[in-house]
């Protein structure tokens, strides 16, 4: 099973974390890893290259980027580069049910696409602030007031990326209904933290109180496909994590991801890809890259 990173409790016993990043103390580069948490970062200077899931963007100075939880991430880089990064769990979050409501629909971290966007120079100084006063308050003793105010700040952050994307014109989602959105990212959420166990569609769809056929039309609108297919997409993404992260067999990974039986997964992969769980392992084999145990930040 793929090891994960976690926040480290006792030193940020809030929940959250920040950090000012430079590339030649960064002891994560061409290393692959998954998170527990959210990461939110701007790039101060130079630039990197970021590996989701299997895709890669290309992050530029005063660009931001945006990490979800349990996305498979590396980065890489061909020069120097310095960024700010925001790490945060859902308890330090989620306090309200408009928080966690809020933080499912927020784009960056609950779309299949590689999403960023560059700042404008007016509003390099203001970011940076938000950022540099998280900074200060992470290195404090832990304070209940100053978590309330480090919650504050990191959803200005979080408010600030939901517009800048939609103001640019991010897909067809402002003309969506808001109960719609929320809905159908609440779906894929469920989906995400429930695969191994629950396949049926009309089992999500209790779980939302809706529907099957308001799913159907939920999702067939917003993301343009059924939610079985949805479903499919996200096995086959932990699919490919497995099979190119770890050193598990095709048994094991079936096994894991709760298949009655290791043809029948392997059957699910080749007709969902197109290719074998070994071809596509593969093809990648000389330059896989483990992820390694547990470690703390």
């Amino acid at each position: 099973m793929i090891e994960i990173l976690s926040l480290d409790k006792k030193q940020f016993p809030s929940g959250y974390s920040t950090h000012s990043v430079k590339s030649e103390e960064y002891t994560f580069l061409n290393q692959s890893f998954r998170s527990s948490f959210y990461q939110m970062f701007w790039l101060k200077s130079g630039e990197l290259t970021l590996n989701l899931d299997n895709n890669l963007i290309d992050i530029n100075k005063s660009e931001c980027g945006f990490i979800g939880i349990n996305q498979v991430f590396s980065v890489q880089t061909k020069s120097s580069f310095e960024l700010l990064l925001v790490c945060f769990d859902e308890d330090f979050y989620c306090r309200t049910h408009l928080d966690r409501q809020f933080l499912s629909s927020c784009v960056f971290f609950n779309s299949e696409q590689l999403l960023k966007f560059k700042l404008h120079s007016s509003l390099k100084k203001i970011i940076e602030q938000y950022y540099q006063s998280l900074l200060h308050l992470c290195r404090q003793p832990f304070d209940e007031l100053m978590s309330h105010f480090a919650h504050n700040t990191v959803e200005r952050l979080l408010l600030f990326s939901q517009k800048e994307l939609l103001d640019r014109s991010y897909g067809p989602i402002e003309t969506f209904k808001k109960g719609d959105v929320n809905i159908a990212n609440h779906f894929r959420k469920l989906v995400k933290e429930n695969l191994k166990e629950i396949r049926l569609v009309k089992d999500y769809a209790d779980k939302l109180n809706i529907s099957v056929k308001t799913l159907n039309e939920i999702c067939n609108t917003i993301y343009g496909i059924p939610p079985k297919k949805v479903i499919t997409e996200e096995i086959v993404i932990e699919s490919k994590r497995l099979l190119r992260y770890t050193t598990m067999s095709i048994k094991e990974i079936a096994f894991e991801l709760h298949f009655l039986d290791p043809s029948n997964f392997i059957r699910f992969f080749t007709n969902a890809t197109g290719v074998s769980p070994t071809n596509y392992r593969i093809q990648f084999e000389e330059k896989r890259v483990y992820i390694p145990k547990n470690k703390l930040i």
